[in-house]
C-alpha cells in the first residue's frame, strides 16, 4: 500500500490546501473591529475594515485573486468580473478582496459606480474617484495621495544620496505628470500652499484648462489619457515598495440601465480598456462587481474582457454553518459574552430553518443570525430552537 502523498488525487488536495490564503478567525479580531463588523452585519451593509473574517465560502475567489496578483505584480494588468444577484454579497466580497489586497502589499481604491456621480462611460470620472479613494498600508482611513507623493520624493532623494540610478523613476512618467510633480514639490519646498493645492487638484483630475496653464501644463486629466495618467501613479506606487493597485468597482447602476445606447457602448468599451490596460497602466488589478443583466447586452468583441468571471453561488449548508459560527464568535467578542449552547446541533438546525424560509441570500442570512444572537444575548432564556420556530 502506497503512502498518502503518492496518490496524485490526494496530493492535489494537499497542494491546494497548502496554497490557500490563511484567513483570520473571529477570535483574532480586536473588540472595536468586532463591534463595527457586527453593526455592519446588523444593518445589512458591508464593513469597510475587517471583512476578511467573513470570507467564508469565498476562498476559491481569494485563491484566484492570489494567482492574479502574481501576474499584476510582474508589471501586468488584469480585470476580474464578479457576477451575483442582489443580496449575494457582492459588496462584501469586494471588501474582502480589498482587505486581502492590503495584506498582500497592494494599494487599493474602492469605487461605487453610479450613472451620475461615477459613470462607467466616463474614464476621467473613474480616474478621479480612483485617486480620491486610494488607500495604502498605514493610511487606510484617510486620503493617501499626499502620502504617496511624499514617500516617492523621499525615496528618490534617498536613492540619489546613495548614488543609485533613479532616472527610471522619472523616465517612465508622462511629461505633463512630471511637470505637475515639479510644481507640487516646489510648493512644498518653498511654502507655497496655493501651488501645492493646485498641483494636488491636478493629480486628482479636478483642474480647469486655466488651472493647468497656471501650473505651466498643457493638459488635464481626460477620458483619453486617464488610464495613462493612472499608470503614472501605479509606477510611483511600485517605486516606493507597493506591489500595485487594486481597484474595486461596485456597480450601483448597471451598464444596461444607462439612459442611452451611446453611453452603454462607451461603458463596455471602457471596461474592455481596463482588461487591456497592461501597457498603459501596469501593476493594476480591476475587480468589477455586477449582476446577471450585465451579460445580456454584451457587445461583439467583448469576450476578451470576460476571461476572468466569478459567479457568486448560493452558499452550501456547511458554508452557512461555518459563517454562523464566525458571526457568533464575533458577537461574543464584540459584547463580551458567551453561551455554550449556541453551537453544534442547535446552530446547524437554526441554519437549516433559515434555508427553508425566505432567508435565501447571504445578506438576509447574516442579518437573521445577528438578530438571533442579539436576542440570545439580551434574554439568556431564549435559545436558537425557540427563535428558529419564530422563522417558520
Amino acid at each position: 500500500m502506497g503512502r498518502i502523498g503518492e496518490d496524485p488525487r490526494l496530493r492535489a488536495v494537499l497542494e491546494k490546501a497548502r496554497s490557500r490564503a490563511k484567513l483570520p478567525y473571529a477570535s483574532d479580531v480586536p473588540k472595536a473591529t468586532a463591534l463595527a463588523l457586527v453593526e455592519s452585519c446588523r444593518q445589512g451593509t458591508a464593513p469597510v475594515q475587517g471583512a476578511l473574517v467573513l470570507a467564508v465560502g469565498r476562498e476559491d475567489l481569494i485563491d484566484s485573486m492570489k494567482h492574479d496578483l502574481v501576474h499584476v505584480a510582474s508589471r501586468g494588468s488584469c480585470l476580474r468580473v464578479i457576477n451575483g444577484v442582489f443580496g449575494m454579497g457582492k459588496t462584501l466580497t469586494l471588501r474582502v478582496l480589498q482587505e486581502y489586497a492590503h495584506r498582500e502589499g497592494f494599494a487599493t481604491s474602492f469605487l461605487t459606480l453610479s450613472s451620475r456621480e461615477c459613470p462607467m462611460d466616463d474614464l476621467a470620472a473613474i480616474y478621479r474617484h480612483i485617486v480620491k479613494g486610494i488607500r495604502v498600508a498605514g493610511c487606510l482611513d484617510r486620503l493617501a495621495l499626499e502620502q504617496i507623493l511624499e514617500d516617492w520624493a523621499r525615496k528618490v532623494k534617498e536613492d540619489a544620496t546613495r548614488r543609485r540610478l533613479v532616472l527610471w523613476a522619472l523616465s517612465e512618467l508622462d511629461t505633463c505628470f512630471k511637470g505637475a510633480l515639479t510644481q507640487y514639490y516646489e510648493g512644498v519646498q518653498f511654502a507655497k500652499p496655493e501651488k501645492t493645492d493646485l498641483a494636488l487638484r491636478w493629480f486628482r483630475g479636478e483642474t480647469t484648462v486655466i488651472d493647468a496653464r497656471r501650473l505651466g501644463l498643457n493638459s488635464n486629466i481626460s477620458p483619453e489619457n486617464a488610464l495613462g495618467m493612472l499608470g503614472n501613479l501605479t509606477r510611483m506606487l511600485r517605486f516606493i515598495g507597493v506591489r500595485g493597485l487594486v481597484t474595486l468597482l461596485d456597480e450601483a447602476d448597471a451598464i444596461p440601465s444607462l439612459p442611452s445606447a451611446g453611453r452603454r457602448e462607451e461603458a463596455y468599451a471602457n471596461l474592455l480598456s481596463l482588461a487591456r490596460a497592461a501597457s498603459s497602466t501596469p501593476y493594476s488589478y480591476f475587480v468589477y462587481a455586477t449582476t446577471p443583466s450585465f451579460f445580456d447586452s454584451i457587445p461583439p468583441g467583448f469576450v476578451e474582457a470576460l476571461k476572468n468571471v466569478t459567479t457568486l453561488e448560493q452558499m452550501t449548508s456547511g458554508e452557512l454553518t461555518e459563517l454562523a459560527q464566525e458571526l457568533r464568535d464575533l458577537h461574543f467578542q464584540a459584547y463580551g459574552w458567551h453561551r455554550g449552547d449556541l453551537r453544534g446541533s442547535s446552530l446547524r438546525k437554526f441554519v437549516r430553518r433559515c434555508m427553508s424560509t425566505s432567508i435565501n441570500t447571504p445578506r438576509a442570512f447574516v442579518r437573521a443570525i445577528i438578530a438571533a444572537l442579539d436576542i440570545c444575548e439580551q434574554d439568556r432564556e431564549s435559545g436558537l430552537d425557540r427563535i428558529g420556530h419564530m422563522l417558520s
